[in-house]
């Protein structure tokens, strides 16, 4: 493929989006090791009580502001420190509606006891996504991955404490109200100085156009919540096995992994796009994809293998996990769409393709949970993106080809693997090296590669904070 030159506004996306994967990274590995602390210290009854905790906290927080993340970075980047203040007087209403959700929730599974500090948790959780999704509005991408680091340090070492001392299950609840706490109080020192010069000075109308974007996000947003957390409820309503729903979760976990490879660049590109008036959104899909596609091609040809590496009950979540990587295609298309019509401010659109989504699975999960178990949820989840494929696409000019052609590639893998069964490792050593050869001479250029590579290493090692 012929080299293209990275322009340098494509160079800050890919740097901005380093640090936004590495916030990812942190997140999600700060997460493993602290239900791996707390079922040591605390017990797997314990966890239990709080893990049911917790969940009513998440999904209360989630019902009551999906959607204004995406909305509070667009208009941070657009605004300045008049949309700040605007998204965290929305975020101060959204919370009290989180806390009284959470309290019913929380008392509806019998958590009455944890009530209070699960309650909390989705009341800070709310007022928290105004501080920490205003740092990669203003493009301070370093001081967004501080903030995420400083909360999860924060969630390892007060729930460790409180469990040694011991509070039990209230140790797992109060340990993750310290994350959204502490990165929340980092993230408004990084942004304190802005703030202070751009004045506290705040209108209705601007509160009023953080909460028509926030409220057009909400499909797309929760219908990804709805992918995740609540598939996996949904499934253990209707099917109620236990190893199976973990498996369920395991794979959605895995697949949402490897998204964040180009869902990074895309929320980088949302900021950069907005404060620039540039169009990141292409490149950084392509660009994002391109990077992603050995690791797809990896789960997809050895699944199994996979999910032994992680345990071995695992191992008949195999098909499940191939169906969902299938989708990834499909969803960062959807994620680029959204963000570049979250730059145009175009609510009805994006609320049109939240809204496809959220339909898709909201009738397909339960009937496809009974029918075909935890295949059944995969295929959902991917015909939800297929479906809402179309009519993103149309908001990404130039886009298809692309897009089509991995696509292709990765379901050759996936029908392979399936098919011939062979060794899965055998597989996997063929798939990579051919799926990266297709990914340099069709999608992205060696030279490409190389310079994402360079861009990469250069943002870690001068530690380039913001783009500005």
């Amino acid at each position: 493929m012929e080299a293209r030159a990275v322009e340098k506004y494509v160079e800050d996306t890919i740097a901005g989006g380093v640090w936004i994967f590495l916030g990812s990274v942190v997140v999600s590995a700060s997460g493993f090791m602290f239900w791996l602390i707390a079922t040591l210290l605390v017990g797997v009854e314990n966890v239990g009580i709080a893990s049911a905790a917790v969940s009513s906290s998440v999904i209360a927080s989630t019902m009551a502001s999906a959607g204004l993340n995406i909305a509070v970075v667009r208009e941070v980047a657009a605004k300045g420190t008049r949309a700040f203040i605007a998204s965290a007087v929305l975020a101060s209403v959204l919370s009290i509606v989180a806390f009284a959700l959470s309290a019913i929730l929380a008392f509806s599974i019998g958590s009455s006891e944890l009530s209070f500090p699960a309650s909390m948790l989705a009341l800070i959780t709310v007022l928290s996504v105004p501080m920490i999704s205003s740092l990669i509005g203003f493009g301070m991408f370093k001081e967004y991955f501080k903030a995420v680091l400083a909360g999860s340090i924060a969630k390892l070492c007060i729930g460790a404490i409180l469990a040694i001392t011991g509070f039990k299950a209230q140790a797992i609840v109060y340990g993750y109200i310290a994350y959204p706490l502490l990165a929340s109080i980092t993230a408004f020192l990084s942004i304190y100085r802005s703030i202070a010069t751009g004045g506290l000075h705040v209108t209705t109308d601007d509160v009023r156009s953080v909460a028509s974007l926030s409220l057009s996000n909400y499909p797309f947003v929760f219908s990804a919540q709805l992918l995740t957390m609540l598939s996996v409820y949904i499934f253990a309503y209707f099917v109620g096995e236990a190893v199976l729903t973990g498996t369920l979760y395991i794979s959605m976990m895995i697949t949402i992994a490897i998204s964040t490879v180009s869902g990074s660049l895309l929320s980088a590109a949302l900021s950069i796009g907005t404060r620039r008036g540039v169009e990141p959104f292409a490149e950084s899909l392509r660009i994002g994809l391109a990077l992603a596609t050995p690791l797809i091609a990896l789960v997809l040809a050895a699944p199994r293998i996979v999910l032994l590496a992680i345990n071995t009950e695992l191992a008949e979540g195999a098909d499940a996990l191939r169906i969902l990587i299938l989708s990834l295609t499909a969803l960062a298309a959807v994620s680029a769409a959204i963000m570049k019509l979250n730059r145009e401010k175009s609510i009805g659109s994006i609320a049109v393709i939240g809204l496809a989504r959220l339909t898709v699975l909201v009738s397909l999960t339960p009937m496809l949970a009974k029918l075909y178990g935890i295949e059944g949820v995969s295929i959902a989840f991917l015909l939800a993106n297929l479906i809402a494929f179309p009519i993103a696409v149309k908001h990404l000019p130039g886009s298809l080809s692309m897009l089509v052609k991995l696509w292709l590639l990765h379901l050759a893998i996936a029908l392979v693997s399936y098919t011939i069964h062979a060794n899965e490792l055998l597989v996997a050593a063929l798939a990579i090296p051919a799926s990266f050869i297709i990914v340099c001479t069709q999608i992205a250029s060696l030279s490409e590669l190389k310079q994402v590579l360079k861009i990469a290493i250069s943002t870690l090692t001068h530690g380039s904070s913001s783009s500005q």
